[in-house]
């Protein structure tokens, strides 16, 4: 793309390949995608990257979307929102793409957590992929959805939660693996990723 000349060659290739995550993770409108370059941009290059608008980047955004967006009926993510929906109702707070790292999946479910329970409603654990676990997928280095968990109380245990969440991901139709313990995490087998961004 003759974009990339015009910027400095590391920033190009990693807000394509930015972009390109995104796009293929299907959580982000093109002008939330935005956002998240021209804050990347200031944080990371604000002097070799002057040489690009918004209006550009735009423009970058809606190319890679024509020929990296998913496309289908959604048919797996839909699915796992099932079961993430369920296992809320269970008193299990399910976050889709949480946080780039673990820790930070684990900050944003303890945040709505505090919010649950300030409420008087029944939080007893979480349960999380983060965007590098997806990245994961999208990358085509695995392809297994790592499931962060945990517990909130004694009762009941980490394990109890992972217990819950394995039996709920089974009856949407996954193959799980996990060998019970708190300390390794839950992973859908052979996971297709097809959620693309739509307006609802």
């Amino acid at each position: 793309m003759d974009w990339k000349s015009k910027i400095d060659e590391c920033c190009a290739d990693e807000l394509e390949e930015m972009i390109i995550d995104s796009i293929k993770a299907g959580f982000l409108s093109k002008d939330e995608i935005l956002e998240d370059c021209t804050e990347y941009i200031e944080d990371n290059y604000p002097d070799d990257c002057e040489g690009i608008t918004d209006r550009e980047l735009l423009k970058i955004i809606e190319q890679l979307c024509k020929e990296f967006q998913n496309t289908g009926d959604q048919e797996t993510f839909f699915k796992l929102d099932a079961a993430f929906r369920n296992l809320a109702k269970q008193g299990i707070v399910a976050l889709h793409y949480a946080g780039y790292t673990q820790s930070e999946g684990f900050e944003e479910c303890n945040e709505i957590a505090s919010e649950l329970h300030e409420k008087k409603e029944n939080v007893i654990g979480c349960c999380f992929y983060s965007e590098q676990d997806l990245g994961h997928i999208l990358h085509g280095d695995s392809t297994l959805l790592y499931l962060s968990f945990g517990n909130y109380f004694d009762k009941p245990t980490a394990e109890e939660v992972g217990q819950m969440i394995v039996k709920e991901l089974e009856k949407s139709g996954f193959h799980v693996q996990w060998d019970g313990t708190s300390a390794k995490k839950i992973a859908i087998e052979d996971l297709k990723w097809d959620k693309f961004y739509n307006v609802r």
